[in-house]
């Protein structure tokens, strides 16, 4: 299946093994691609912690946003526990995901309409 552009930005985060039991990147105010509110099966964002946190942790972390993604990848997002991949994005990597990120939101909002509604 071919990717999405906001896929194709999801290869560029490195990945990396959290602390077990970790939940720490849920409690942000999580924003949603239209495309990633579809993949996660909706959004209704209604307090502090994201709505896709269950009981044993992201109900969807094969689909989860790039913001997630983002969280302790990057050296504006370090984990407070010290995860994170081997060499974490620089600033101005991140800064350039997600300056394409959300030029590619805007441009799905604008054929879709907003998510979260």
């Amino acid at each position: 299946m071919k990717k999405t552009p906001i896929q194709l930005l999801y290869d560029k985060i490195p990945s990396f093994r959290c602390k077990e039991g970790c939940v720490r990147c849920c409690d942000n105010w999580i924003q949603f691609a239209p495309e990633e509110e579809l993949r996660c099966g909706g959004f209704d964002f209604t307090g502090e912690i994201c709505p896709k946190l269950g009981n044993a942790g992201c109900t969807v972390y094969e689909n989860r946003p790039l913001i997630c993604r983002l969280f302790a990848s990057s050296e504006l997002m370090p984990c407070p526990y010290g995860y994170g991949p081997k060499t974490p994005l620089s600033e101005e990597e991140t800064k350039s995901i997600l300056k394409e990120y959300l030029k590619l939101r805007k441009e799905q909002e604008e054929q879709y309409g907003k998510v979260g509604k």
